[in-house]
């Protein structure tokens, strides 16, 4: 157990490799710091102070989007019955979902093998929740560090007998640089996929799927000093069950490989609005 900010927070510890990460679960349960202690290296985005997190919780650490990305209009039809979200985008559309900023409960806690927490949410607890989403569920996430690996799981349980439309993605920000002693120059991206969705104007898929070309074709690895990107990627290839996609830093000798399960089909890449930003 510890703070964030002054906030509670629970860090979890490898003591023999010098890695730890900083859950913070009554802010969205958001993994806010991934961070190795011997070499000085921050994996996420930190925020400085907590108004900052608070202002804005999708923009620093590990937030969990429920559901994720953008919805058109903020509303949408399933089972013949209407799903109604704030508008909280340009005016029109709905986007990040609604447990990033709400508080989680801790449910369990382990240190067999590795540093585990468990985070869970209800929506009987939370009338925001179920303005948009009248179901009865509770959505779980299981943190687990050993060594610098960071396995993350997901679980949602419907206690309804409803069928419920679900969908949870995560919008980390990735520190480029990784290290005070490189640079953006030196940092590369890569990510398995193929085709991409076209956007219409916001930024919301038409429908179909291209084939990746230019900055968009990620399969080789990509100065991220020299690509400027908000797009959708899919049609991935999967390796034993995972897609991986690797942010590595030439100058700090580092690669992060973030991994997803089959259920994820589509990686949004976000590099910022200019080629500066050090994400």
């Amino acid at each position: 157990d510890g703070k964030f900010h002054g906030v509670d927070a629970l860090v979890l510890k490898d003591t023999e490799s010098g890695w730890e990460g900083t859950l913070v679960p009554e802010i969205g349960s958001n993994l806010v710091s991934l961070r190795s202690t011997r070499e000085g290296i921050d994996v996420l985005t930190i925020p400085e102070t907590l108004e900052e997190f608070k202002a804005n919780t999708t923009s620093w650490g590990f937030p969990v989007l429920m559901p994720p990305n953008r919805i058109a209009q903020g509303k949408f039809t399933f089972n013949g019955r209407e799903y109604v979200f704030e508008i909280n985008e340009r005016g029109k559309n709905h986007i990040h979902g609604i447990v990033h900023d709400l508080p989680w409960r801790v449910v369990a806690k382990s240190t067999d093998g590795s540093a585990s927490v468990t985070t869970a949410i209800r929506s009987d607890d939370h009338p925001k929740i179920k303005q948009s989403y009248p179901h009865s569920f509770e959505l779980r996430m299981t943190f687990s560090l050993r060594g610098a690996r960071m396995d993350i799981t997901v679980e949602a349980e419907n206690f309804g007998s409803d069928p419920m439309p679900f969908g949870v993605g995560f919008h980390p920000y990735f520190n480029v640089p990784l290290s005070p002693t490189s640079s953006k120059e030196q940092c590369t991206v890569q990510v398995p996929a193929k085709q991409f969705w076209e956007l219409n104007d916001d930024l919301i898929p038409t429908g179909r799927r291209l084939a990746v070309t230019g900055d968009r074709d990620l399969r080789q690895p990509k100065a991220l000093s020299e690509v400027m990107l908000d797009d959708v990627l899919t049609d991935l290839e999967f390796s034993e069950g995972a897609s991986i996609a690797e942010l590595e830093d030439n100058g700090a000798g580092v690669t992060v490989r973030y991994g997803a399960g089959e259920e994820f089909r589509h990686w949004v890449v976000y590099t910022g609005k200019t080629l500066e930003d050090p994400f």
